[in-house]
């Protein structure tokens, strides 16, 4: 099973809470660390859309590990990290999975927009298979525990791939809940491009029970 995510408060869309609002159980970091989230894929995509010369390479080399010596003093423990946990910022504030814009919905669907940057590029301009089923977590597991429930772990995800991905194009998303029977939740998702249906995935998901972290 995956990570928990967080619950939303019961009533209100969980963008409106949470994906839109920056006050609300924000960890820290301000706006200055959403820039940086941003500032980094950016540069995730233009290394893998690169062939840069030797120079640049090392160049680029020993100013990531400089980056890296500065950034290790800094490490706090997992509950404090800032990285995945700004539910303000697309995609939490990581970049692991790609950014999930929503445009509307309420704590039973949501529906919005993504965009794959060059980084998710599996080849033949598609985006890589892994991807997508990373972008499905994200999404069906905010809805899981959205509308006030109990945060859940996700216990079986699964994918269909219908068509090509393509990277580099805005695609919508749509998401909603099927059932809720005790602590099971199961919940599916599409991923598309225009009419295009490119994939859909059906998750299931587990509450917590009080004792489990």
């Amino acid at each position: 099973m995956t990570e928990p995510h967080e619950a939303e408060s019961r009533g209100g869309f969980p963008p409106m809470r949470t994906w839109q609002e920056p006050t609300v159980r924000s960890p820290g970091g301000g706006a200055e660390y959403g820039d940086m989230i941003a500032a980094l894929r950016d540069f995730l995509d233009d290394v893998a859309a690169a062939a840069p010369d030797r120079a640049t390479t090392v160049a680029l080399t020993k100013d990531l590990k400089d980056w890296t010596d500065r950034l290790a003093p800094a490490a706090v423990p997992e509950r404090r990290q800032i990285f995945a946990r700004r539910l303000d910022l697309p995609g939490r504030g990581q970049t692991m999975a790609p950014s999930f814009i929503p445009i509307a919905g309420d704590p039973e669907k949501v529906e919005g927009t993504v965009t794959f940057g060059r980084y998710f590029l599996g080849g033949g301009g598609a985006v890589h298979g892994g991807a997508i089923p990373l972008l499905f977590d994200e999404v069906l597991g905010r809805l899981a525990s959205s509308g006030g429930r109990a945060p859940a772990r996700t216990a079986y995800l699964h994918t269909d791939f219908r068509s090509i991905t393509p990277v580099g194009e805005e695609l919508v998303v749509r998401a909603w809940f099927v059932s809720e029977q005790g602590r099971k939740r199961l919940l599916r998702a599409e991923l598309t491009h225009g009419d295009t249906l490119c994939a859909e995935a059906e998750g299931l998901f587990i509450e917590l029970r009080p004792d489990q972290p």
